[in-house]
């Protein structure tokens, strides 16, 4: 008989248990905001962005590329075939900007207190650029991607991996609509922390950016008359402008609270590759022959070698590494400077798309490159630019233009890896030899392997995406479609 009451009682509770009860505020947090703040969203997204560390998000292109040696755990400078993670890509960044964007779309929202902000307008259009650049990362480094369904909150949970050639199509076209967007006439967003506000120098970056990305689709669109030629000049001509001073440049700024990305990671373990050193020299394998005082700046003692790339076994006694200048957690890292910008100039007008002249851009590119370094680090070497930079110029008569940039390039972008290995993958510049005690089949890497989940949680997506490299296997030695 107890056993009968004790079975009723437990079903009494177990009905009971179901009932809707309404809690009130018991789960309410009293201290969380009560509404989403744009500006801390926007400037959340872009800390977030500027401060990824660790292999997968900093380190590993500069191995690629041969700016750095590993001494220590050297898996990835001898191109280690681990799937890499794009997460720390989409969560709290592209997201975050996705909110500001839809936030800012919804009229209903234009309150007091969104209004100071920004207007609307403005944040949409720094939020859609900022995204762009994320994006570009990440097409950049994987391949085909999530993109047009990756930001639709819960709408898509299995989202499609958007062709490279349509991604890159959009990123294009968001940028010139974003550009075009920006009224500096009406306040700009307080949450950019780039620009602080200035929308009349994001409409330069969007502008710069698109010379960039036309540029990484050379090979597909040769033509002077093609696709990506047309986009160059439509903004080379426009009416914004690009980003050609100093003062003009985008760069990320870092404080005790906010600190450079290098300088979470252990020192000991990198070194300045002796293929880097050595090409500032003058003495490298490189078409310069003429000693670069930018490695003054770069390195921690530019009278010291690097070491020799893509052994197992190598040491950094007595070697070079990366300025504590670049490494500390104050300095600065650039995200898009004038220098690079004139030196993507002489770069199209090699390639015939411009009527410029690649020799005067490439001069304005170098001295450029060195007044940036001095602006930002303190150094005073831009009296050594114009020497060097007549010298690169005699270099154009021995070996090819496309060299001549492409390892002007290659110097310029120092550290920032993503962008120099995209480059690199593009030219084939500067010749680089592969790793010795390679782990994959002794080529260097063309990208990442697609993150370990997409293959079982994705997995029609990820098939789709796989489909389109080439070879068609998940391999970092496969080439994404603008690499093909």
């Amino acid at each position: 008989m107890k056993k009968i009451k004790y079975i009723a009682l437990s079903l009494l509770l177990a009905l009971g248990a179901c009932d809707n009860v309404d809690f009130g505020d018991t789960n309410v947090n009293p201290n969380g905001a009560g509404e989403a703040n744009t500006s801390s969203l926007m400037a959340g997204s872009m800390s977030r962005f500027s401060t990824l560390t660790g292999r997968d998000y900093l380190t590993k292109p500069t191995l690629y590329v041969q700016y750095q040696s590993q001494v220590t755990y050297t898996d990835e400078m001898l191109y280690s075939e681990a799937a890499s993670s794009w997460y720390g890509y989409y969560v709290q960044t592209l997201s975050n900007l996705q909110l500001v964007i839809d936030i800012n779309s919804d009229e209903a929202n234009h309150n007091t207190i969104l209004l100071s902000q920004g207007a609307p307008a403005n944040q949409i259009a720094v939020a859609k650029i900022f995204q762009t650049i994320i994006f570009k990362r990440i097409t950049d480094t994987w391949g085909d991607v999530p993109y047009s369904q990756a930001l639709k909150n819960m709408e898509y949970l299995t989202p499609a991996y958007d062709n490279q050639s349509d991604l890159y199509a959009g990123m294009i076209t968001t940028l010139k609509e974003s550009r075009d967007m920006l009224n500096p006439s009406l306040k700009g967003p307080t949450g950019d922390i780039i620009y602080g506000g200035d929308v009349e120098k994001w409409q330069k970056l969007a502008n710069s950016l698109i010379l960039q990305m036309s540029l990484q689709l050379s090979n597909k669109y040769p033509s002077a008359s093609g696709y990506a030629a047309n986009e160059f000049n439509s903004a080379l001509t426009n009416a914004k402008g690009l980003i050609e001073d100093v003062s003009d440049e985008a760069w990320f700024s870092y404080n005790a609270d906010f600190t450079n990305p290098w300088s979470a990671n252990r020192k000991p373990d990198y070194f300045l590759s002796q293929e880097f050193t050595d090409a500032l020299k003058g003495i490298g394998t490189t078409s310069n022959s003429t000693s670069d005082s930018r490695l003054d700046i770069f390195s921690t003692d530019s009278s010291l070698n690097g070491v020799p790339y893509g052994y197992e076994n190598g040491s950094g006694a007595g070697k070079s590494q990366m300025s504590d200048a670049i490494w500390t957690e104050e300095a600065p890292l650039q995200l898009m400077t004038a220098a690079y910008t004139y030196l993507n100039r002489a770069d199209a007008a090699n390639l015939g798309w411009t009527s410029e002249n690649a020799s005067d851009m490439l001069v304005t590119g170098i001295e450029l490159s060195y007044a940036t370094l001095d602006s930002h680090y303190g150094s005073s070497i831009s009296g050594d630019a114009a020497a060097y930079a007549a010298a690169r110029v005699i270099d154009l008569g021995s070996v090819s233009a496309t060299q001549v940039i492409a390892e002007e390039k290659w110097v310029a972008l120092f550290p920032s890896g993503f962008d120099a290995w995209a480059e690199w993958r593009r030219t084939e510049y500067p010749t680089l030899t592969p790793a010795t005690d390679y782990l994959n089949n002794g080529t260097i890497p063309r990208r990442y392997v697609y993150p370990l989940e997409e293959s079982s949680l994705n997995a029609a997506a990820y098939a789709t995406g796989v489909s389109t490299l080439s070879p068609a296997t998940d391999n970092n030695t496969s080439k994404v479609w603008w690499d093909q």
